[in-house]
């Protein structure tokens, strides 16, 4: 149930009887001049702005943030600004589009019947007749947010492609042409643009038929040429089945926006914010192991009461009416945000600002030319009014240029509302707390959301009118899968120099106040560090220090004072020139005291100490230091952190395994680098996996596939013999940031590298036992623990593998972490390779273990540890250093 993220147009809003030249979002070819140079008065005349990358958040709140709250965006199902912004505004492909898939399919001549195809076979990721269930754990019941659903196996379906002379581009027209032909087609039919599906088989093939176009009366050739039987075991089927269930929504009188439907009646309005939350549904019915399965959970979309023109202004006011200041912030804060037309619901990424161009400019329709003043009011009746407002150009997705579109949109900033967060808003702790109110509803709230639409859906006679042709039954009852759960760990730290094992409430999965009384495992004394910090901040430096001092001793970490160096101003050269002049060889540590969150500032610091002056660095923030109160807590926290910098171990696991490495990996678009991805490779040194050895390599970002892997594992492989003084016996590797469609691409590209890596550093004969995993946090899948006559949150530890699994998979969810507000999203771990010798039961309770050893947060994270510290250094590297980091850090967490 993995929730699609590219953008979709759909029709682009047109009426069924309006010509295929999209209304409402006139285009400019690629080949077209823009309009002549008319910027407005109001936001300055100049030269039209180049196009620069997508929004750069402010970043880097220091000491580093909870990864739970991290994660806040997946467990709300924010759907605004998206990962794409955040990782650079790159495109990413949308999946499942029928027509594009399936339109490609060569089609021959054929007589007038061909039987339904082969027995479709789907790729199995396990070994035939090996148990992919584990036992370990008590035994309990969850509820899921899937439902059975029900199809009449016997059900013939027929696959028709579907041409027209002269060509149709609107979808809707052509829905419109083919409805004119129930006769010839009947009444049941499921079309998408491209391909039909009938419950009856068509007298000729290929068959010609004429239809006449509504708004015009032209007549327009359809043809039809026989594909396949669809047969009921076939990707095909399904979707089918999944079309419906967008008719369903319709039905529903929900409103499609992008790939979601959402209830524009229960929108809710944050007045003071000036933001407004619209509630919907992600869904999908797929094969499971439990059959085939309705996946629903609720979401919600993130809209700006202001409009986009709103934001210009806003801006334009911000930067005291610079007209070149105003230009470039409004490429670097605007451009690469989704926006939507509320007149018809769309979605569209700005890619530009045609600063040259005029609602007044005129663009062709029907062979005439027409304003888009007029055009909006005409058919839309929108008055726009400022008629020296720029235009905003939308490019063609991946999926329009496979339809042929190959134009660009040209929007109007007064009639488009921006989707999404600021990165200003998501730091606003007041905005994200009333936020939350409407987005993170607990267990019993979300399933009764969801229960409420499955009552619709069996009370509803047009939903019925919709679902009975094809005969499909969907059981309003969610169903319940049996669950493990697992017993809490038991973590490693040392009191006066011996191992003693920390315990904590599972329910809580936090064990910040239980390691009081304990020292760290294997703690770094800091004895040679520099505080550098401006004058305004000597006061809140120098307290830093003594509670560093304090809160060491009772971890049993020695750390002297520092070597003060303040700052007569906060310019980043200033900075940068302290460090230097400061830095010797026996410097364990930089600590720069900073007065905001400003990201050049940052991006130059760290820069300068993990590129040019290698050496562990902590920024601080000047503001986390000034509640007296909580000083200690945050000393506390910054010591852990500084620590793991410079190589030292804070607590550790109980893991069995002789010779073992884990390794993460991830992937993150570089914000400075277009069409750039960075991907981190962590690897763990040491049987208790608390020190790593981490490498990145940059590759295209279109495939998120890393290309480089090979020397990377090579490199971490001759890390770990060199510790160790012998090569790993068994290799557990955690792959994020793969989805479905992407795993046999993956399989074969990573997985070559990988064995290619084994033979370059172990030699011919080194065989470990190795098995690859696929991590994926962006699921919709949710479970339930009944409590009573109410439902709460499973518990840490929690395992599911069966029921809700894929059919073939070796797979298993896993809730390792605990929320305090909301319902709490498991974990999918798909295991794609596996010569391991390790039974479902230990590669499960691994991954459980992986959870806790996290240092950055004291207490269970979502995806094991490695993964997390690969996703830590890739985004440092993607958003502040932009190239590889000094070689002499590689054996410490220097990212955290």
């Amino acid at each position: 149930m993995s929730e699609g993220r590219a953008r979709g147009r759909g029709g682009r809003g047109k009426p069924v009887d309006q010509p295929s030249v999209v209304p409402g979002q006139p285009t400019v070819g690629p080949g077209q001049p823009t309009q002549p140079d008319l910027v407005p008065p109001s936001f300055s005349r100049g030269r039209g702005a180049s196009r620069s990358q997508a929004v750069v958040s402010d970043i880097q709140q220091v000491p580093s943030s909870n990864p739970v709250a991290q994660q806040v965006h997946d467990d709300t199902s924010i759907i605004g600004g998206g990962r794409g912004v955040q990782r650079g505004g790159g495109r990413e492909r949308q999946a499942g589009a029928l027509a594009g898939e399936l339109g490609a399919l060569s089609i021959r001549e054929r007589g007038p019947y061909r039987p339904a195809y082969e027995k479709y076979v789907e790729k199995q990721w396990k070994v035939e007749g090996k148990n992919s269930c584990g036992s370990y754990g008590d035994k309990v019941m969850l509820i899921s947010n899937y439902y059975s659903v029900q199809l009449d196996m016997d059900l013939k379906i027929f696959q028709y492609h579907v041409s027209f002379k002269p060509e149709v581009e609107n979808v809707r027209v052509k829905f419109g042409l083919i409805s004119a032909l129930s006769e010839i087609v009947g009444p049941v039919k499921c079309f998408d643009g491209g391909i039909l599906y009938l419950q009856r088989q068509l007298p000729k093939d290929p068959m010609e038929c004429v239809s006449t176009r509504s708004y015009d009366g032209a007549s327009i050739a359809v043809n039809f040429k026989f594909v396949c039987e669809v047969h009921s075991n076939t990707p095909q089927f399904l979707q089918i089945v999944n079309l419906m269930f967008k008719r369903v929504q319709v039905a529903l009188e929900m409103k499609q926006i992008r790939d979601h439907y959402f209830n524009l009646n229960l929108a809710v309005k944050i007045p003071k914010h000036r933001i407004e939350v619209m509630p919907g549904y992600t869904s999908s019915i797929l094969r499971y192991d439990g059959g085939n399965l309705l996946g629903v959970d609720i979401i919600h979309k993130i809209l700006r009461m202001d409009t986009y023109l709103d934001a210009l202004y806003q801006l334009f006011h911000a930067v005291k009416k610079n007209p070149e200041e105003f230009k470039r912030r409004a490429t670097k804060d605007l451009v690469g945000v989704i926006v939507m037309t509320r007149h018809n619901n769309k979605t569209y990424r700005v890619d530009d600002i045609n600063w040259n161009g005029r609602p007044t400019d005129s663009f062709e329709k029907k062979g005439e030319q027409i304003t888009y003043v007029d055009y909006y009011k005409q058919h839309w009746n929108l008055p726009i009014t400022d008629l020296e407002q720029p235009l905003l150009v939308s490019k063609p997705t991946e999926k329009d240029l496979r339809r042929g579109e190959e134009k660009n949109l040209h929007l109007i900033p007064e009639l488009c509302t921006i989707t999404g967060l600021s990165e200003q808003m998501r730091t606003d702790f007041n905005i994200m707390r009333d936020l939350a109110v409407h987005t993170r509803i607990g267990p019993a709230e979300r399933l009764g959301q969801i229960q409420k639409l499955l009552n619709e859906i069996n009370q509803s006679q047009k939903v019925g009118e919709v679902l009975k042709p094809w005969r499909i039954v969907i059981n309003k009852e969610p169903i319940r899968v049996p669950g493990r759960a697992m017993p809490a760990e038991q973590l490693l730290m040392k009191n006066r120099g011996e191992i003693v094992k920390i315990s904590y409430n599972i329910a809580e999965a936090d064990w910040s106040r239980n390691m009081r009384n304990a020292s760290l495992l294997n703690p770094v004394d800091m004895n040679n560090w520099v505080l550098v910090f401006p004058r305004q901040s000597a006061q809140s430096s120098s307290e830093l220090a003594d509670c560093l001092s304090k809160v060491g001793r009772g971890m049993n970490m020695k750390i002297l004072n520092p070597l003060a160096v303040e700052l007569n101003d906060d310019r980043n050269d200033t900075y940068l020139q302290a460090i230097r002049m400061n830095l010797n060889p026996k410097v364990q540590m930089i600590v720069c005291i900073v007065p905001n969150n400003k990201k050049d500032r940052y991006d130059a610091i760290k820069k300068c100490c993990c590129i040019d002056n290698p050496v562990p660095s902590q920024v601080v923030v000047t503001k986390t230091l000034q509640k007296k109160q909580g000083l200690m807590s945050v000393a506390t926290k910054i010591a852990i952190q500084m620590n793991c910098k410079m190589g030292g171990e804070i607590w550790g696991a109980e893991i069995p395994l002789k010779g073992l490495m884990v390794i993460g990996i991830d992937t993150y678009h570089d914000s400075a680098q277009k069409n750039q991805s960075v991907g981190a490779l962590v690897a763990s040194l040491n049987r208790e996996c608390t020190r790593y050895f981490s490498k990145t390599e940059y590759h295209p970002s279109k495939d998120e596939l890393m290309r480089n892997l090979q020397p990377l594992m090579t490199g971490a492989l001759k890390k770990y013999h060199e510790v160790n003084g012998a090569m790993p016996q068994k290799i557990i590797l955690y792959r994020d940031g793969v989805g479905d469609g992407q795993l046999k691409t993956v399989f074969h590209s990573e997985q070559e590298q990988i064995m290619s890596a084994l033979r370059d550093a172990g030699g011919t004969e080194y065989r470990p036992g190795f098995a690859f995993v696929i991590v994926k946090k962006r699921i919709n899948t949710r479970l339930f623990s009944p409590a009573g006559n109410n439902l709460g949150n499973p518990n840490p530890g929690t395992i599911v593998d069966n029921c809700i699994t894929k059919p073939g998979w070796y797979d298993f969810f896993l809730v390792s972490q605990s929320v305090r507000q909301g319902t709490v999203t498991p974990t999918s771990y798909n295991v794609i390779f596996d010569e391991s010798g390790l039974q479902p039961d230990h590669i499960q309770r691994l991954t459980y273990k992986l959870t806790h050893l996290y240092f950055n947060w004291q207490g269970t994270i979502r995806v094991p540890a490695p993964c997390q510290y690969a996703h830590k250094l890739a985004f440092l590297q993607g958003q502040s250093l932009h190239r590889e980091f000094s070689a002499y850090l590689a054996d410490k967490l220097f990212y955290l």
